[in-house]
């Protein structure tokens, strides 16, 4: 029995011997930590509006600078799109729309609290001509997913968005079958 006692009192005083050191990490200071996140949020802003005049400009080269080497566009309707060449391709046949103007506003951009990753998402609105020549209007929402690279400068490695516009109703068929009814 005595050597339980001691056993348990050993124990006892290794237990208060380390409850100042604590198991679990010290939580930074909130404060500098929402701090430096405030400050990369208005860094992914000015990014993001930067990248908006690139559209503006119907400037594919400048617009592609902002995609981090394994990017991945996500287009609606479409394939996913990855590298590159195969964006570079793409978002060049795109700014080449007749009578594209394109604007897209940021609601909210977010950062990690590792400081590494980022998210944005936001409004697009427009305008191109179809084949016939008539205007088109869409009008939709967007996400981006940025990443801090090791030069300390960010780059998008997904980019998103998709039409708030119902799809256009299918077009009668040629030789539309007659209902019973009809008849």
């Amino acid at each position: 029995m005595h050597q339980r006692k001691v056993a348990g009192l050993f124990l006892a005083g290794i237990a208060l011997a380390m409850a100042p050191v604590g198991c679990a990490p010290v939580p930074a200071d909130d404060t500098a930590v929402r701090k430096a996140q405030a400050a990369e949020e208005a860094a992914i802003l000015k990014l993001d509006a930067d990248w908006a005049k690139t559209a503006a400009n119907k400037d594919a080269d400048a617009w592609v600078a902002f995609y981090a080497d394994g990017a991945a566009v996500l287009p609606p309707n479409a394939k996913l799109i990855t590298g590159k060449p195969a964006i570079r391709k793409a978002i060049g046949e795109f700014l080449g729309l007749p009578g594209l103007s394109l604007t897209w506003q940021p609601t909210k951009a977010e950062v990690s609290k590792s400081g590494d990753l980022a998210y944005l998402y936001g409004a697009y609105s427009m305008t191109s001509k179809n084949e016939k020549g008539d205007p088109m209007t869409d009008v939709g929402k967007l996400v981006e997913v940025w990443k801090k690279q090791p030069d300390g400068s960010w780059k998008c490695i997904v980019d998103t968005w998709n039409s708030d516009v119902p799809p256009p109703a299918p077009a009668p068929a040629a030789n539309p079958v007659p209902s019973p009814a009809a008849k």
